[in-house]
């Protein structure tokens, strides 16, 4: 693994997540609901990817990278 940090643009994964995705609803309304939904929790869920990707560990240690992964799964939306 690269030593570099690896730092994610929230805005420009939300929008690739909200474009592959297959949203379809009743009406235009829910629909945009839904990928706004998304979009949100795609942003937030990056932004808290990189906070932890700053924590002072390296991810060259593979019992660091999983702890990330673990601690993502852990990640809570509300």
């Amino acid at each position: 693994m690269a030593k570099d940090k690896v730092i994610i643009d929230p805005d420009a994964f939300a929008r690739a997540v909200v474009s592959g995705s297959n949203l379809e609803a009743q009406d235009d309304v829910r629909a945009s609901k839904d990928a706004l939904k998304r979009y949100l929790a795609a942003y937030f869920l990056i932004e808290k990817f990189n906070k932890l990707e700053a924590e002072p560990f390296k991810f060259s240690n593979s019992a660091n990278f999983e702890y990330l992964m673990k601690a993502l799964d852990h990640i809570k939306m509300s």
